[in-house]
């Protein structure tokens, strides 16, 4: 079939939108079962030692763990980069993040932003942890220690984007408050941020 055949056809949105139904019902089915090994550990430790924290999922994409029967009832809320209201203020932008803390003010509606202790858990310096600091949030960087060799042969960006992308790393190294290699880690990150330790 030649393109300017398909230019006639009409789909109806309908059908558009069981595909995209379709397609993300089967995302969020493999992010399920391809969660980190210790991420409902992790998130029963938080909800056990933390029971009134309101947890949610700040993404670019379209993975809502709301909809993923492994940890659904460990979240509250999620917010994407894909969000009406959101969109185009993605990751690294800090309308992604305000768009996050606007939710869980309506979720608690009594907490006040002095006494919020806002922590942010990502694998990202740049996405995750830098901007998340500039609006207020203590991270916690997910770091597998990845060498630069072990990065895939295949990326497609430019050497001056893999620039820009090192300079936003380094510079977002410095709101690290604290670095973990597992999610195991996690509860006790959380808590050495709450008492002030390092």
């Amino acid at each position: 079939m030649r393109l300017t055949d398909l230019q006639h056809h009409q789909v109806d949105d309908s059908v558009v939108e069981d595909v995209f139904d379709s397609w993300l019902s089967t995302r969020h089915a493999s992010a399920d079962k391809y969660l980190f090994s210790d991420c409902v550990n992790a998130l029963e430790a938080i909800q056990l030692q933390h029971p009134d924290a309101i947890i949610g999922a700040i993404t670019n994409g379209r993975g809502n763990p709301l909809f993923m029967p492994s940890v659904k009832d460990f979240f509250h809320f999620c917010v994407s980069g894909e969000d009406e209201g959101v969109f185009p203020k993605r990751k690294p932008d800090k309308g992604i993040y305000e768009a996050a803390l606007g939710t869980f003010y309506n979720l608690r509606k009594e907490e006040s932003p002095d006494s919020l202790n806002w922590i942010h858990v990502g694998d990202d310096l740049a996405n995750d942890v830098g901007a998340a600091a500039i609006t207020g949030a203590k991270s916690i960087w997910l770091s597998a220690e990845e060498e630069e060799s072990d990065l895939p042969s295949w990326s497609t960006a430019t050497k001056e984007e893999m620039e820009r992308r090192a300079m936003l790393n380094d510079s977002a190294k410095k709101y690290v408050s604290s670095k973990i290699s597992s999610l195991n880690e996690l509860e006790s990150a959380v808590m050495h941020i709450l008492t002030g330790e390092r």
